[in-house]
């Protein structure tokens, strides 16, 4: 955590993830998107005839679906090696082109729905039942739900045109905050008294110090910066919103809310269903925070506060193979083939370790159909990174799984379900440390993690979607986000979530800025879905631990599934009905109980 990152060339080769096994190298690649410049007049070609027969239709299709998949696997290794070094400019102009042929692509293909919803649905109904076409039902019946939302074919032209420019207000806010702004952050001393450089990587470990000076000097180096920045943020921020609206206009939806919620088939009901939920439950977190405020006898709990544990405890640091083997434990529930495909994985490049200089921050999962799952990093020994590790693993092994036993077109889940087998490899891995440790010390330090995963995953994400929705409907009513509105408006939210120990006055009212480092709020309603795949997570991994019969088949049947289903049929098929409340109410249930037993297990100590 202390010095400065190497640069990128200088990180051992053991320490990447195997983008070679992807192309070669960037000359291969070249040639590969090259071949490409031809896609757009080829699939021209079928304009007109998706009419002609069911089988005329198929040919089409298979051509689509084959230029889509050259295409995310030429902008897979493009986006990879930019985001080892954001700085780079060969990779960064990759990707650029890589963004443009596929929109260029897109373009090409922008009359395939609008011929596709002009058959006779009385007609498609048949060609769906014949040979031909039968493996594509599915995929095609999703689509014919878009009619209402399908336009002529020149408009859908012109929305597939516009999607280059539409995407520059998110690049604008990756390199701001990945780039430019990190280059300009302070210098400050760490616990060890050794002179460290603020990164996005390190702001939150080193939040998480017990020493106070270290928590704030943190918080106010990387907030001040962050506050220099605000017009600009809040340009970029109104610009991805004014695109959003755009978007949900042009396709005749009543908000963006509804036209993010109509891809996943979930109504805006659920939405605000969350939101009550969590209001109702506010009262649980409130009185936590307080006990945490007393815990650490604080006269005044800070932003700065709110990652630190609220139990004398420290962790030990974990080397990089010690995370992987305590995944790997973790996750024996789920079966030996579950663990030895994930032990490949590891083995085999799957995962780019440390930061660098330049290094995309925080992690994610990626990939594609044709090649392994990829996990991008910033490993930095702290059990948080050691849990992070485990969280984007269950990513990539449901991508897998999903790989291996779907066809191309129904491989790739749905966003709704798309944080349920990270959660749950978390909460799996929660349970595992509670019960090897006789450490009531460690064990209060878990349960009281436990707490921050809920006050992080549901609440804290469940205000951010409170958030999105309300600078949305802003805009929509004809207002603009300016840096006032914005740092007013997401001040009000935090103290609404959490209550009256939180400080808020002051060098803490920095925090009113935070809405411009979260890059959720560029991904068009993204953030409820972790809210909904904990609480799918709570009740998934309580039924394989508890060894309910059937339930790690189910499981693993909803990894295996893909596209294959609606989303909450493939939920609901592994037994978690989020159309009902239950799954929500089961989290918060779960929340409940661990605050109490954190509660009795401090009291004795």
């Amino acid at each position: 955590m202390s010095g400065q990152p190497p640069r990128r060339d200088q990180v051992a080769a053991g320490d990447r993830w195997s983008v070679e096994a992807v192309f070669r190298s960037d000359e291969e690649w070249e040639m590969a998107f090259r071949a490409t410049e031809g896609y757009g007049r080829v699939f021209a070609a079928w304009a007109g005839r998706l009419g002609e027969s069911p089988e005329t239709l198929a040919h089409a299709v298979s051509e689509m679906l084959a230029q889509r998949r050259v295409l995310e696997k030429l902008g897979l290794y493009a986006s990879m090696r930019q985001d080892e070094d954001l700085s780079n400019a060969l990779h960064s102009s990759m990707d650029d082109r890589c963004t443009a042929r596929r929109n260029e692509v897109a373009t090409a293909h922008s009359f395939f729905m609008p011929e596709l919803l002009s058959i006779d649905p009385a007609v498609m109904s048949e060609w769906l039942r014949t040979p031909a076409l039968e493996g594509y039902s599915s995929w095609l019946g999703e689509m014919l739900r878009y009619r209402p939302h399908t336009l002529s074919e020149p408009e859908e032209k012109l929305l597939a045109m516009s999607g280059d420019a539409l995407q520059g207000f998110h690049a604008g806010f990756g390199k701001l905050s990945n780039v430019d702004m990190p280059a300009r952050l302070p210098e400050i001393t760490d616990a060890e008294g050794r002179p460290t450089r603020l990164t996005n990587s390190n702001l939150v470990p080193l939040m998480e110090e017990r020493d106070p000076k270290v928590r704030r000097a943190a918080f106010d180096g990387y907030y001040r910066e962050l506050t220099g920045n605000l017009n600009t943020s809040a340009a970029l921020l109104n610009g991805q919103v004014k695109s959003h609206i755009f978007m949900a206009r042009a396709r005749r939806h009543a908000s963006a809310l509804e036209a993010s919620l109509f891809d996943d088939l979930v109504s805006t009901g659920v939405y605000e269903a969350l939101i009550a939920a969590v209001h109702g439950r506010l009262p649980v977190m409130h009185g936590y925070y307080a006990a945490k405020k007393a815990a650490l006898g604080l006269g005044t709990l800070s932003p700065c506060d709110l990652y630190l544990p609220a139990v004398e405890y420290s962790p030990r640091r974990y080397s990089y193979d010690e995370a992987v083997e305590m995944t790997l434990e973790a996750v024996r529930p789920l079966g030996g083939r579950y663990v030895a495909d994930l032990s490949e994985g590891f083995r085999s490049g799957w995962v780019d370790r440390y930061e660098n200089v330049g290094k995309r921050s925080g992690a994610y999962s990626t990939g594609c159909a044709d090649s392994m799952p990829y996990i991008l990093h910033n490993f930095s020994g702290t059990l948080d990174s050691v849990f992070t590790l485990a969280h984007e693993a269950g990513h990539s092994m449901h991508s897998l799984l999903s790989w291996r036993h779907q066809p191309y077109h129904s491989s790739d889940y749905r966003i709704l379900v798309a944080e349920v087998a990270s959660t749950t490899n978390e909460m799996l891995l929660a349970d595992m440390l509670m019960k090897k440790t006789d450490d009531d010390g460690m064990k209060a330090f878990l349960l009281d993690r436990l707490v921050n995963d809920f006050r992080t995953t549901v609440f804290r994400q469940t205000m951010f979607a409170e958030f999105e929705w309300l600078i949305h409907r802003e805009v929509e009513e004809g207002g603009a986000l300016t840096p006032e509105f914005l740092n007013s408006r997401y001040l009000e939210l935090v103290g609404l979530y959490h209550g009256e120990a939180l400080n808020t006055s002051g060098d803490d009212a920095l925090i009113a800025a935070e809405w411009a480092r979260i890059p959720h709020f560029y991904y068009d309603f993204y953030v409820y879905k972790y809210a909904t795949g904990l609480s799918s997570a709570v009740a998934l991994s309580r039924r394989i631990l508890e060894g309910r019969p059937g339930a790690l088949e189910a499981y693993l049947g909803f990894l295996s599934a893909g596209s294959s289903k609606r989303p909450l049929d493939i939920l609901r098929d592994a037994g978690v009905d989020l159309e009902t409340p239950a799954p929500v109410n089961e989290a918060l249930d779960f929340l409940e109980e661990t605050v109490r037993r954190f509660g009795e297990l401090t009291a004795r100590n």
